[in-house]
């Protein structure tokens, strides 16, 4: 293209200056759309107490597998962002006694993509309810001498309190 002089007096290529403002301009939209990949957050009514409410825990497992994977799969509330769980951790929340769907999305790139589970109830009022994820490993085989295809089951299934202390 052509040649044109920065604020410092020194020549630049006018392609470098293209291709840097693109590359700003694109890190900008990523980092502003980060602050809501998720949706809308759930937010704890401040009228809930043990007698209109449930407390649920959503729990995920201690498995090895997929346990340094970065990208922690999100967790909603009726369509609502609860938050993102890691190997052995969980969420507790409180919500309105009556019907609620849970669900659990996989990520693909630190974002939300498709539904890998779903938890459709009645909870009642003063009662506790937990919920059990986990990611395992069903199999692999070698694809070439040097790679191989691992794949995996994902599940979001009611649980017990003995198993959530345990994050069995």
């Amino acid at each position: 293209m052509g040649w044109v002089m920065n604020n410092r007096g020194q020549y630049t290529d006018f392609a470098n200056i293209i291709r840097t403002s693109v590359l700003t301009l694109v890190t900008l939209l990523f980092l502003t759309s980060c602050a809501s990949i998720a949706g809308k957050s759930y937010i704890e009514p401040a009228s809930l107490n043990n007698e209109n409410s449930a407390y649920i825990a959503i729990y995920r497992t201690k498995v090895a597998y997929h346990s340094l994977n970065p990208e922690k799969p999100f967790f909603y509330l009726d369509g609502l962002f609860l938050g993102k769980i890691g190997t052995g951790q969980y969420i507790i929340i409180r919500v309105n006694s009556g019907e609620h769907v849970l669900t659990s999305r996989e990520s693909f790139m630190f974002f939300p993509a498709s539904e890998s589970g779903r938890v459709a109830g009645n909870f009642e009022a003063g009662k506790k309810y937990y919920l059990r994820y986990s990611k395992d490993l069903t199999s692999m085989f070698p694809v070439s001498s040097s790679s191989f295809y691992m794949s995996d089951r994902t599940s979001l299934m009611p649980a017990s309190e003995e198993w959530f202390n345990k994050k069995k």
